[in-house]
């Protein structure tokens, strides 16, 4: 005969299922903000002993005027002073490289005289032998102005860049102007146009 209690097993796992089917209520909490008014800020007593004022932090001590903040005035802006610092850079440059203002002068593009793509030019340096040969190009940067000559030497072609501010620059002469005026800013077709090597034998005949 089976007992009590296994008899009364299966009810018990009955119960653990039903608390589970159960539905679940959620909570509900309720929240409320209570604005209160602002306290009002009491006045420092003035009638306090001697022996307790020491005992008061310095900024709440009676008698105290308020401390007069020291107002400087606003530093110059730059732009008021120099208003194109690039251009101001490169003119004090410009003073200590070049003085006189002839190397400036024969590099200006508005300046009819000057050195033009397609001239024959020699440079001669501090250190070194000059260079002479055929200017392919001039590149306009302020005081890093530099042309490109090309020549032939011991029959092989070289060129090279020059800085036309370059403290190690002597003088730059143009030994023979171009007959026309060309068309483009770069000769790098010189390069490759035979026709076109004829300037480049003058240029090497004048380097000797």
């Amino acid at each position: 005969m089976a007992s009590v209690k296994s008899a009364l097993r299966p009810a018990g796992c009955c119960a653990n299922a039903f608390k589970e089917l159960r539905q679940q209520v959620p909570r509900r909490q309720f929240l409320h903000t209570v604005h209160s008014p602002r306290k009002e800020k009491i006045a420092f007593p003035t009638t306090i002993p001697e022996q307790f004022i020491s005992q008061i932090p310095k900024f709440c001590r009676p008698g105290k005027g308020t401390k007069e903040l020291k107002v400087h005035p606003p530093p110059a802006f730059p732009y008021d002073t120099c208003k194109d610092p690039i251009a101001a850079f490169t003119a004090e440059q410009l003073s200590v490289l070049d003085p006189t203002g002839e190397r400036k002068a024969l590099f200006d593009p508005k300046n009819r005289q000057g050195a033009k793509v397609g001239d024959i030019l020699r440079v001669t340096f501090k250190n070194g032998d000059p260079f002479a040969g055929v200017c392919l190009n001039i590149r306009q940067r302020g005081v890093d102005t530099a042309f490109l000559l090309r020549n032939k030497l011991t029959r092989i072609s070289c060129e090279m860049w020059v800085k036309a501010y370059s403290p190690n620059v002597v003088g730059v002469e143009v030994v023979q102007r171009t007959e026309k005026r060309k068309r483009r800013a770069k000769l790098t077709y010189m390069r490759y146009d035979y026709p076109m090597l004829f300037v480049i034998i003058i240029a090497e005949n004048i380097w000797r």
